[in-house]
């Protein structure tokens, strides 16, 4: 069965913001930028038991893009909370 994917409203801001980063330089960049997103939610979907780094945080690097997605897996309800979906070029003290 498929998780399903809940973002948090952090989650939700992080993933604009990068958009519209993105689309300032080409739409093909923003489009890409969107494929790559949804092919880590397909992952996630079908698998969300990736790397643990803090005790039930998960996380998922892009694999073209400088991103990651933190998120917490609930096995009984069967949903992926997305925490984060955290630029890696950015200060590492903002890291989540």
């Amino acid at each position: 069965m498929a998780y399903k994917i809940v973002l948090s409203p952090k989650a939700e801001i992080e993933i604009s913001d990068a958009f519209y980063y993105y689309s300032r330089f080409s739409k093909s960049a923003a489009k890409s930028f969107k494929k790559q997103l949804s092919d880590s939610y397909r992952k996630i979907r079908q698998n969300p038991f990736f790397e643990k780094k803090y005790y039930n945080v998960r996380i998922l690097p892009f694999s073209k893009y400088p991103y990651i997605i933190l998120f917490r897996v609930d096995e009984t309800a069967k949903k992926v909370f997305v925490l984060s979906v955290f630029c890696t070029h950015q200060n590492p003290e903002k890291y989540p």
